[in-house]
């Protein structure tokens, strides 16, 4: 009896801890908690941010990929002077790298503006209620998703392009010392794209980890016993909502 007894108390002890694992505690009348509608400051406050200034730094945005053109282009510029083919043939790489990632940039600087486009298309979605102001929230998150989604590819086709056409100049066997110098400092800032983050991609990661900090694991530190007549020891609650 006391056996089954003590069996008992654990089946109801384990039931305790798991409803209390279970979203929202399984409170109907609260609703389900969306971390997208309580996050702080929400996917279209960052929009609606991010929309205000993006036309005074669209220019500036992507300098993370000019540089090292820049140094990719004058590399292969100043390797106009090699009087080899093979000189040659690395100058007009270099030069047409350069030149087209610069010019590539500027137009997307010049036409693309993800967040003013997202903020026109949030700025027309109600929100009355619940589902329409998750919606909203939801696709507010895509419109942080896409540039950022669009760069982290961009990033590793300017790092290799650039990379390779100042490679390419910098081996060249006909002696330029000048424009191999260069050529070698452009190849080592053809990765600074990956080693620092896009603003794009910098937004939508400070969102994901502003969501991510709402649920985490640990809840709260108490007290549990494993059964009657058994003594209280330190525990933790733990959720499984993130």
């Amino acid at each position: 009896m006391k056996e089954s007894s003590l069996r008992l108390s654990h089946v109801l002890w384990l039931v305790s801890i798991n409803i209390g694992l279970l979203p929202g505690n399984a409170r109907a009348k609260e609703g389900y908690q969306y971390p997208e509608l309580l996050v702080v400051p929400k996917a279209s406050q960052e929009i609606a941010q991010n929309a205000a200034t993006e036309n005074k730094t669209r220019y500036s945005t992507h300098v993370l990929l000019q540089a090292p053109a820049f140094l990719t282009l004058t590399a292969g510029l100043m390797a106009t002077s090699m009087k080899s083919s093979e000189g040659k043939d690395a100058s007009l790489i270099a030069t047409s790298v350069g030149a087209g990632w610069l010019l590539g940039t500027w137009a997307m600087s010049a036409y693309y503006t993800p967040y003013r486009n997202a903020q026109q298309e949030l700025s027309s979605m109600p929100e009355k209620t619940l589902e329409q102001t998750l919606a909203k929230e939801r696709r507010a998150e895509e419109g942080l998703y896409a540039p950022a989604y669009i760069m982290r590819r961009v990033q590793y086709i300017a790092a290799v392009t650039n990379f390779a056409a100042a490679i390419g100049v910098a081996t060249v066997e006909e002696e330029n010392t000048k424009a191999q110098a260069v050529a070698l400092v452009a190849a080592a800032a053809a990765f600074l794209p990956i080693v620092f983050d896009h603003p794009w991609i910098a937004h939508y990661d400070q969102q994901q980890d502003y969501k991510k900090r709402i649920y985490g694991p640990l809840t709260q530190v108490t007290l549990l016993q494993a059964g009657p007549g058994t003594p209280w020891v330190p525990g933790i609650d733990i959720s499984m909502r993130f």
